[in-house]
């Protein structure tokens, strides 16, 4: 009896072995399955975040406010612009605004509040669509030889320059078909280092320039950045934030570039305006009543119904008796 039950057990097993080898042959000559082919055939869809964000304004502005709307082009591609004319019979110019990176035209911190007031107060408003520097999880890329012997470059251009300049070239050219003849710039974070560059390296004169909390990005560092106000020509409002030692450096580093001009006829005013950092009614109201009050002592005024007084006060002065 013992015998048989070892017999069958060698068997039994000897059959087993020969049916997982056949799977296995199986296995390997059989394609995969449909299922998995098809998953393989799928296309993957790529994230496009400004793309969506850009569809996701013109959607909530095409109701009411569809006539803001503008569609420029630069380099063969299309672009959007929010246009706002000026709400005076004395209009001044008109303010192309560039918002930061991984923002768009209507941004709700500065961008909006000043798109929208501005023109109550003569000027009337352009605010551009930047294209995103990079992805908000690009990895950071760090040489691996940090002295190479390689000299740096000695005015580096930001990412995307050539794209950004050639969208404000386009929409410069949308207000003077526009018969606005005056044309001031104003940037916000990443915004305002391509206006600094634009006003730098095109030598614009007889405008204004207003930066509102600066920032950069490599290859260009912040000191780099700072040395373009060395060579402007025109009028600039450095409004920031001073919240870190990094703020304290960088606007430091602007004023000795602008201290080192030749050009000192133009006005370079530097504004630590934290105060003014709250994002609520009063402190827009704060932050519009600034850039157009330097707009209006620093630009030419045209028309205008009330007189300037003739001392250039910028937007303070002291006083005589103090």
């Amino acid at each position: 009896m013992k015998k048989l039950t070892l017999t069958t057990w060698l068997l039994t097993l000897s059959l087993s072995s020969a049916w997982a080898e056949d799977e296995d042959t199986t296995a390997a000559d059989t394609p995969a399955s449909s299922s998995s082919v098809v998953q393989a055939d799928v296309e993957r869809v790529m994230p496009t975040p400004q793309q969506t964000r850009i569809a996701g304004l013109i959607d909530r502005l095409s109701g009411n406010y569809g006539h803001e709307i503008e569609t420029l082009n630069a380099q063969g591609t299309d672009f959007l612009g929010l246009f706002r004319e000026s709400e005076s019979g004395d209009p001044q110019g008109c303010l192309i605004m560039l918002h930061g990176d991984h923002g768009h035209p209507d941004w709700p911190q500065v961008i909006s509040p000043i798109r929208e007031q501005l023109p109550v107060h003569s000027w009337c408003t352009l605010s551009v669509e930047v294209p995103d520097i990079g992805g908000r999880a690009t990895p950071v890329s760090i040489s691996a030889n940090e002295d190479d012997g390689a000299a740096p470059e000695e005015n580096p251009a930001l990412p995307n320059e050539e794209t950004v300049f050639a969208r404000i070239d386009a929409a410069v050219q949308l207000i003077r078909d526009k018969g606005y003849s005056q044309v001031a710039y104003m940037g916000y974070r990443t915004g305002a280092a391509y206006a600094l560059r634009f006003a730098a390296e095109r030598g614009t004169s007889n405008q204004a320039l207003i930066l509102i909390e600066p920032r950069t990005f490599a290859p260009v560092s912040e000191f780099d950045l700072a040395q373009n106000i060395e060579r402007l020509r025109l009028p600039v409002l450095d409004y920031y934030f001073n919240r870190t030692a990094r703020d304290t450096r960088f606007a430091r580093q602007r004023q000795a570039a602008a201290n080192k001009r030749t050009n000192r006829q133009a006005a370079y005013t530097q504004i630590d305006a934290l105060p003014d950092a709250r994002y609520d009614p009063s402190g827009n109201k704060r932050l519009v009543q600034r850039v157009w009050g330097f707009m209006k002592q620093n630009t030419n005024q045209q028309s205008q119904r009330k007189e300037l007084p003739e001392l250039d006060k910028e937007l303070f002065y002291d006083s005589p008796n103090d």
